[in-house]
């Protein structure tokens, strides 16, 4: 089995007792990707852990399926995988949480510290992405990037060495992937103060609604993040993006999927939050940097999975991946029927090869 087929069959294992299953949201598998590695990456999007005592304060905002024991037994699942690749001399799986992994916000108040946080909270999953490889527990030994909602008060939580932003190893030195949170591009996050943002945050309290973001249409400029009050039904982003008109296809291991379920864009395309991205790894300023040669740019913080593409003749290509979130609702259609379903954001993605993947979870179904 392929790489791809290693993490689906671990993760299909897992779903099948909840009656559960992946559907593929979006996906391209093409050489312009540019890897040349043969290690698998996983993305594991925004999270927003709170505790189960601070969800109530919240209403519907807490971590989706009530708790992170499923995410945990499906990175769990992985640890198995990632040893056996190892152990074979097979690959390497690199594992990257792409920040607001507990939301610190929401957590503490003004004059709480990340002290009060309570060691089993959250504690399976915090040991099988970090924690397990200093309790001699199974542990994917993830790299957490640094999120705007890891921070409290200009402290983050002690047990997590937070990175701001991350390159692939490449055995050319040539690194086709480069991942960050995300909220460096974001207006309203650079114009507005981060203890301004934490008031507006508690503030808001109960009031804050589970979003609900159409994942068959993705793309245009983000309106806001972290939203005021006002605008508190509104989504994070306008959506743009028809996924594709056989909808989302599930997902087993050795089968047959689309080969292309993304959006393809100008350079000059409307969506400024590709265009940011684009400026900066086509400008003079990156060539001769560890940029230079950067063909994928994972990020989070919108909470909406989807994938743009630009590959102008001539030009460089470049894919912006956003791994979506575990936290607040999506939309998409079904491949079978065509219905469009509204569940709870689970989304996971996956590059291997030249192939990058985002998987939505379902259970129950």
């Amino acid at each position: 089995m392929t790489a791809h087929d290693d993490i689906i069959h671990a993760w299909t294992s897992v779903l099948a007792p909840l009656r559960g299953e992946l559907r593929l949201l979006a996906r391209l598998t093409d050489p312009l990707i540019g890897n040349d590695t043969d290690d698998a990456f996983l993305f594991v999007p925004d999270l927003h852990l709170v505790s189960a005592a601070r969800q109530p304060s919240f209403g519907n905002y807490g971590f989706n399926h009530r708790a992170s024991g499923l995410l945990a037994q499906l990175l769990g699942s992985l640890v198995r995988v990632r040893n056996d690749w190892v152990n074979s001399g097979t690959r390497k799986l690199v594992t990257v949480q792409l920040g607001d992994f507990f939301d610190l916000w929401r957590e503490l108040g003004p004059f709480q510290s990340t002290a009060g946080i309570p060691d089993d909270e959250h504690g399976a999953l915090r040991d099988v992405l970090y924690r397990g490889v200093h309790r001699g527990r199974p542990c994917l030994k993830a790299t957490l990037l640094l999120g705007n909602h890891d921070s409290h008060s200009g402290t983050l939580l002690p047990e997590v060495p937070f990175q701001l932003k991350a390159f692939n190893r490449s055995p050319s030195n040539r690194p086709f992937l480069f991942m960050t949170h995300g909220d460096c591009f974001d207006l309203l996050e650079l114009q507005m103060p981060d203890w301004l943002q934490e008031f507006v945050v508690h503030f808001a309290g109960k009031l804050t609604p589970s979003n609900k973001y159409s994942l068959d249409s993705w793309g245009r400029s983000a309106a806001s993040i972290n939203k005021p009050v006002s605008a508190l039904h509104d989504a994070i982003t306008t959506p743009l993006h028809a996924l594709d008109q056989e909808g989302a296809v599930r997902v087993t291991a050795g089968a047959a999927l689309p080969a292309r379920l993304l959006r393809d864009v100008a350079a000059n395309d409307t969506a400024r939050r590709f265009n940011d991205y684009y400026r900066a790894f086509t400008s003079p300023a990156i060539q001769g940097t560890d940029g230079a040669h950067v063909r994928v740019v994972v990020a989070g913080h919108t909470h909406v999975a989807g994938m743009m593409l630009s590959a102008p003749p001539g030009g460089r290509p470049l894919l912006l991946l956003d791994a979506g979130a575990w936290i607040e609702q999506c939309t998409y259609p079904l491949a079978e029927t065509g219905a469009t379903v509204t569940e709870p954001s689970a989304q996971l993605a996956v590059i291997h090869g030249n192939d990058a993947r985002i998987y939505q979870v379902r259970v129950g179904v």
